[in-house]
């Protein structure tokens, strides 16, 4: 696992892997690759007894005999890294990857990050290989997942509830994920042996907090001006299904533009289709942060 990428240089990160490769490699594996010629390993790092004008080509061409190494031992190199984005340490180290793909070297290469950053790496000029990459989009949590997992876990507390405050609880989560987990721990902590709609009360102001702070704003806060603009005028509408064609009359634009922007949104999993150029918000509680939000971080001016 590959952190703290922004602004840690092309050579450094190169750096970081070789001495990640070195550090879970098996005892047998790291007698091997301390015999490759100019370099010493240690718990430490690493030295090389040699210079180069380059580094970057040393550390690559490092990188390349310790991958020959794993592949005559019949070991694979899994790199993973997470919140990804288009920076030049993540190009390089991708074009490098690419080169040993091509020479049939054992290495992966995982990487999670936000729709709008994946895409803008997969779309760089000299990393359109990434193109042909399987991207997996991470769904909404199912109704039923989450209905099923809260009972259960109650029922292994001996927490009673109802059918209606269970019902109550999925439908507040709107299969978010993050909201799934941070409404299951606000209920059983605030809780006694019987969850009342009055337990439901008491953490709902909590629980819209936490999504508002460790969430929502965060989220907004990366959209363009635009995408903001598009959010603030469904969260104004009456409605909370919002005809697409409102919208457009609202941003004054072409059916083309906003179509864009409805489907950008859409990648963003912000919002979702709702029936036939409609659309509505994915995340709970959406509307009212931002309603709320407006004025503090001037969304949609």
């Amino acid at each position: 696992m590959i952190y703290g990428l922004r602004g840690v240089g092309k050579t450094s990160l190169l750096e970081t892997l070789i001495q990640s490769i070195y550090r879970e490699a098996s005892n047998k594996i790291k007698k091997a690759l301390n015999t490759i010629d100019g370099v010493k390993f240690s718990a430490f790092g690493f030295e090389m007894d040699f210079k180069s004008s380059n580094s970057q080509t040393t550390h690559q061409v490092l990188l390349e005999e310790m991958l020959k190494i794993l592949k005559k031992n019949d070991q694979s190199l899994l790199i993973a890294i997470d919140e990804v984005k288009e920076t030049p340490e993540i190009v390089n180290l991708a074009s490098i990857y690419q080169i040993m793909v091509l020479k049939e070297y054992p290495i992966n290469i995982m990487m999670t990050g936000l729709p709008k950053n994946v895409s803008e790496l997969q779309n760089n000029d000299v990393l359109t290989f990434l193109l042909r990459s399987g991207r997996i989009p991470l769904e909404p949590l199912d109704a039923f997942d989450i209905q099923f997992g809260y009972q259960k876990s109650f029922e292994r507390a001996n927490k009673k509830i109802s059918e209606a405050t269970l019902m109550r609880m999925t439908k507040l989560t709107k299969g978010y994920a993050y909201a799934f987990q941070d409404l299951g721990y606000y209920v059983w902590k605030h809780s006694t042996d019987h969850i009342t709609e009055s337990d439901m009360a008491d953490i709902l102001p909590l629980f819209k907090n936490d999504l508002y702070k460790n969430a929502y704003t965060k989220i907004i806060s990366e959209l363009s001006p635009t995408d903001q603009k598009f959010l603030m005028i469904m969260a104004e509408s009456d409605n909370d299904v919002v005809e697409i064609s409102h919208i457009r009359k609202q941003m004054n634009k072409s059916s083309n533009y906003v179509s864009q922007y409805r489907q950008r949104l859409i990648d963003s999993q912000v919002i979702i289709e709702a029936g036939y150029r409609k659309v509505s918000f994915s995340l709970p509680f959406m509307k009212e942060f931002l309603l709320k939000a407006a004025e503090f971080y001037n969304i949609g001016k």
